[in-house]
Order: structure tokens, then C-alpha cells, then sequence
């Protein structure tokens, strides 16, 4: 696989972010497209995806190829958020909305398409959704305020669930969940046969950040969640690395701290296209940085071509993806 890398920097002021200290950071979580039972007639003749730290796009164009209309069962799984890891550890870009935290919408041939929305509580495979509830508990606490449902529970609810192992104290005022939450959207789609139809979707990403300084351009610097390092993981190459040199050498304003810049991580899942028959057959991404002067930078597979002051663009065909896209913006 060809590594591409983009690094750009617009203008001669260069601007970064306030950064604050390093436990603000946040995780993020990869997404990825929408999924189906099974339909080998349908294809995935294109897919236009726009990807930011804020916000991700997709226009599919799907196309029937067998001789009668197919009516199937379409899901989007959000990513598995798993309370324990993140009780204390914040995971970013999310929305308030404790079911549809991603602000997940998806319209059909121009109208918009009610969806039915699947979230269950999973511990060791074990199902608990049940017990979650029975205490008054949302299934995902750790966005609209569930983290502090959970910690003002009645002791005899917390005991129900400490007894079945899905929660553990802390503290007495710390209640510490267990339990993975797994999250899907999913409504029955009309494919008329021989016929192309348009599916959209958007939805919030859920964008990491964390803070990248001078030690994190040595050589195997550890990356955010992991013990690979950023520049090989995002396929930092000597124009990236210069470029953020000279950012992080940038006078800063009154009040922000030197040597110190904001490094957001976003990740889509592109491998399910594979569900689909043949793959896709055109596959147009856009990348969006946001900002002229912040620097951005990924692996990819193909050409990607500067198209605009913060955007970067690629198409291929005949893709039947052998890895998912990962890309860091760093201000």
C-alpha cells in the first residue's frame, strides 16, 4: 500500500488552539457505513464520503442488479462504548442525546427515513440490559448525566448490581459501570429491481484529542491509546514533521501554553463496504481539516489531491477496502 501524507500550512500566522493540561484529552471511536442482512443483488455502485474531526457525510448509490424488488433489513452500529474504560476518561465530539449520541439522520431518495434505534448492555457477551434498567439506569451512562445517576444510586441498588458483577465501588459516592454498551439504528429499505436508488447518512464523529508536544516527534513516541507512534500510524512523513515543527515553535498568544498542540484523531470503518456485492464501485473521499493553517495527515491508498484551503480529495474504483481510514488534524 503507497502512503499518502498531507501537510499543509496556509498563510504566514500561524495559530493554534488554547491547550490545556493533558487530562482534558478525550478518546475517540471509529464508525463507520451503513450494513445489511443479506442482498447479494445489491451493489454499491458509488459512495461519495466526506470526512472532518466534526462532522461525516456519506451519498451512497445502490443499485439493484437481479429481476424483483428487494426489501431488506439496513443497520448502522454505532461504535461499542465501553463504560469502564471510559468512566473516567471522557470520549469526544458527542452529543447529549444518551441513544443517538452521534446525531445519526439518514434520507432515502430525498426523504427523510424513520428509524428504529437497538441498545443493549453486554458484559462478557452476557446480556444485562434488563438489570441496567431494572435500577432506573440508562444503558449508556456516560453521556446526559448518566454518570452522575449512577453514583447517586441507593445502596441497595448499587448492591443489585454489584451482585450480578456489573458494577463495582469506588468510593461511597463512586459507582464504577462494567458493562459495554452496543448501540444500532436500523429500518427496512424498498431496492426496486433494476433500478439505482440514493441513501444518505450524516452523523457527529467521534473525534479523540489529546495534545502532541516536541516528544512526541521522537522516533516510536507512543500514539493516543496505543503503543504504536503517530507518525507511523498516520503516516507522518519529513514535510509533516517539519511542518509541525515550525507549528509548535509558533509564538503564542497571552494565556496559551508553548510547545503544546491539539492533535484530534477521527477513524471511519470502510472495510463492511465489503458486505456489499463487489465492493464499491466508486469511492469519492473528501477530507476537510477545517482550518487553512492546521496540518492533517493519514494513510491512504490512492492519490489525494489538494482541492481547496482545507480539503483534500481522492477517487478510486473497483474498491473492496483491505483496511479502515484513520486521520489526525493537529492546531
Amino acid at each position: 500500500m503507497r502512503a499518502f501524507i498531507c501537510a499543509v500550512l496556509a498563510g504566514a500566522a500561524i495559530i493554534a488552539s488554547s491547550a490545556a493540561i493533558a487530562d482534558d484529552s478525550s478518546a475517540s471511536l471509529a464508525a463507520g457505513g451503513i450494513q445489511f442482512t443479506k442482498a447479494p443483488d445489491i451493489r454499491m455502485a458509488r459512495e461519495d464520503l466526506y470526512l472532518s474531526p466534526k462532522q461525516v457525510r456519506i451519498r451512497y448509490e445502490f443499485t439493484n442488479d437481479g429481476g424483483k424488488d428487494i426489501d431488506t433489513l439496513v443497520a448502522f452500529p454505532m461504535p461499542d462504548i465501553d463504560q469502564w474504560n471510559f468512566y473516567e476518561e471522557p470520549i469526544g465530539t458527542v452529543g447529549n442525546d444518551p441513544i443517538n449520541f452521534m446525531n445519526f439522520k439518514v434520507v432515502a431518495d430525498g426523504h427523510e427515513v424513520p428509524v428504529q434505534v437497538e441498545q443493549r448492555a453486554f458484559v462478557d457477551n452476557r446480556d444485562v440490559t434488563d438489570v441496567v434498567k431494572s435500577v432506573g439506569l440508562p444503558v449508556d451512562v456516560l453521556v446526559g448525566g448518566g454518570i452522575d445517576k449512577i453514583d447517586h444510586l441507593v445502596p441497595a441498588k448499587k448492591k443489585i448490581l454489584e451482585k450480578v458483577g456489573i458494577a463495582e465501588a469506588d468510593a461511597p459516592d463512586q459507582e464504577h459501570p462494567k458493562w459495554l454498551v452496543r448501540t444500532k439504528f436500523y429500518w427496512t429499505q424498498h431496492f426496486p429491481a433494476g433500478k439505482t436508488i440514493v441513501i444518505e447518512h450524516s452523523y457527529l464523529p467521534v473525534t479523540g484529542q489529546t495534545f502532541f508536544s516536541t516528544e512526541d516527534l521522537k522516533p516510536g513516541k507512543s500514539a493516543e491509546g496505543g503503543g504504536n507512534s503517530w507518525q507511523t500510524d498516520y503516516c507522518m512523513d519529513g514535510g509533516t514533521l517539519s511542518a509541525i515543527r515550525k507549528l509548535l515553535a509558533a509564538p503564542r498568544p497571552a494565556g496559551q501554553d508553548a510547545g503544546l498542540l491539539n492533535i484530534y484523531s477521527t477513524g471511519f470503518i470502510l472495510k463492511t463496504a465489503n458486505n456489499w456485492k463487489g465492493g464499491i464501485g466508486t469511492l469519492h473521499l473528501t477530507v476537510d481539516k477545517l482550518k487553512p493553517t492546521n496540518i492533517m495527515s493519514m494513510c491512504w491508498a490512492g492519490d489525494l489531491k489538494k482541492t481547496g484551503p482545507t480539503t483534500f480529495e481522492s477517487t478510486l474504483t473497483n474498491v473492496q477496502p483491505k483496511s479502515d481510514i484513520k486521520f489526525v488534524v493537529l492546531e
